[in-house]
């Protein structure tokens, strides 16, 4: 019988916390990515447990056998998301009820810089502790697909019925920001 705590526990967790929306699907991606590369290097023993171990010799046997695959700053990128991803995974495992992970809000300068107008009409997100709602009662919210190439189709559920232009407009931000991390995380993996 497991003990709770095993890497492959770790990745269900993450798994969970993407379907469930108590992180964004990329960043347990991501997370879940790093920590399969970096528990890689692990005996099956080693795996079953990761209380006991030190992660940070953990990196550097990563570090010392698959150096040569990763450039630098991916490899520093994986430290930190391995970091992450067991700090998160052992919050979650001691009070799974109040769990709620910090996440990062993004200011998007960059769009501002292109258009000065943007400012004044987007509000500008900062770090804070996210509110997640994960039900409407029954007939307050809907479903709906979108497709957005060929063969794949996008599915957006639980959007209330009342969903007005300002949450709209915030939600079409998110996923822009979505191909930034995207595109982030795919230039770091080379």
């Amino acid at each position: 019988m497991g003990n709770g705590y095993s890497a492959d526990d770790l990745l269900d967790f993450l798994e969970h916390a993407s379907d469930r929306g108590l992180m964004p699907t990329t960043t347990a991606r991501a997370l879940a990515v790093a920590a399969r590369n970096v528990f890689g290097v692990l005996s099956d023993e080693e795996r079953a447990d990761l209380r006991p171990l030190d992660l940070e010799a953990v990196i550097k046997r990563f570090n010392n056998k698959r150096a040569k695959d990763f450039n630098p700053s991916s490899l520093k990128e994986y430290d930190r998301r391995v970091h992450r991803a067991v700090t998160l995974f052992f919050q979650w495992r001691e009070d799974p009820a109040n769990f709620a992970p910090k996440t990062r809000a993004i200011t998007t300068a960059r769009a501002k810089d292109r258009n000065p107008q943007a400012e004044a009409s987007s509000p500008t997100m900062t770090e804070s502790e996210p509110t997640y709602s994960f039900a409407t009662p029954s007939g307050r919210s809907y479903q709906s697909a979108f497709p957005i190439r060929s063969g794949t189709v996008v599915t957006l559920s639980n959007i209330p019925i009342d969903l007005t232009s300002e949450e709209a407009e915030r939600l079409a931000q998110f996923v822009r920001m979505l191909g930034v991390v995207k595109r982030a995380d795919a230039n770091l993996a080379s």
